[in-house]
């Protein structure tokens, strides 16, 4: 079965403090909508711009109101040393798994990432760890020979943004034979990775339009491929608005806000500062 996370926004007051009450919120709406779990902290949830606490907090929330639905905790910073303790906080806090970037800001070589993830495993002890490579945000990347050796060293799998299909199918043929589940973060690409044998996919755009992920997923099971291509078409289109927008993430936080307003909820949709 295709698995479908959404990379959870993170909603902020006026004063800059976390709305745990409108994240709280957007977690059960997600889990009603069939989501299978969300990714707090990441890219969309403005993950680099939380502090330590903050995490925690996001985590606890989500975890206290999640249901059936998975909770994986971003948890990558600059030093090896930030990332595992965070790591560490977050799993207290009741995340089921962590997941990290690459290392990010400074220039790293493949052998100082190997050794950066494999302290992120060791501090996720028998929880489960993902990697996550977006090279446009982190300057650095991840190698597929580098994902074949920590797969083979217990990593239970990875997000990959890269947005190339082919590199995407090089982290697949890499990982396999190990119980690994490669997920893809690039929503027009979700219907060709997992056909090609992709776990599924943690992305941005589920956050406001959770119900077309669900029926693509709904649509594979069945076998209907003329409504998931269509599906996946609807997908693709959404995401050509959102980035034509100035902000990806404020779209999406825009449109999350349209979407609670009908259950009356009121989701600030500002991103934190500098972005807001």
């Amino acid at each position: 079965m295709v698995k479908i996370l959404s990379a959870i926004t993170t909603p902020f007051r006026p004063d800059g403090d976390l709305d745990l009450d409108a994240f709280e919120a957007h977690v059960r709406w997600l889990g009603e909508a069939g989501l299978d779990g969300v990714f707090v902290g990441g890219t969309t949830g403005e993950g680099v711009l939380l502090e330590a606490p903050e995490l925690e907090a996001l985590v606890a929330r989500a975890a206290s109101a999640a249901g059936p639905l998975r909770v994986i905790a971003q948890v990558g910073r600059p030093s090896t040393r930030a990332t595992t303790e965070l790591a560490r906080r977050a799993l207290g806090a009741g995340a089921q798994a962590v997941a990290a970037y690459v290392p990010w800001f400074y220039p790293v070589t493949q052998v100082q990432v190997r050794a950066h993830f494999l302290a992120l495993l060791e501090a996720a002890g028998e929880h489960p760890a993902l990697m996550y490579n977006i090279p446009p945000r982190t300057v650095n990347d991840l190698e597929p020979a580098l994902v074949a050796e920590l797969a083979a060293a217990g990593f239970a799998g990875m997000k990959d943004s890269t947005g190339d299909a082919a590199r995407h199918e090089a982290y697949r043929e890499a990982a396999d034979g190990h119980d690994f589940e490669l997920y893809t973060g690039t929503e027009p690409l979700l219907l060709q990775s997992v056909r090609g044998g992709s776990a599924g996919s943690i992305n941005g755009l589920s956050n406001c339009r959770p119900e077309l992920f669900v029926a693509l997923r709904a649509a594979l099971a069945a076998g209907e491929a003329g409504e998931a291509e269509r599906l996946q078409r609807e997908i693709t289109e959404l995401k050509t608005q959102v980035k034509a927008e100035q902000s990806t993430v404020a779209a999406v936080k825009r449109r999350v806000r349209e979407r609670l307003a009908e259950r009356g909820v009121d989701y600030p949709a500002a991103p934190r500062a500098p972005f807001a």
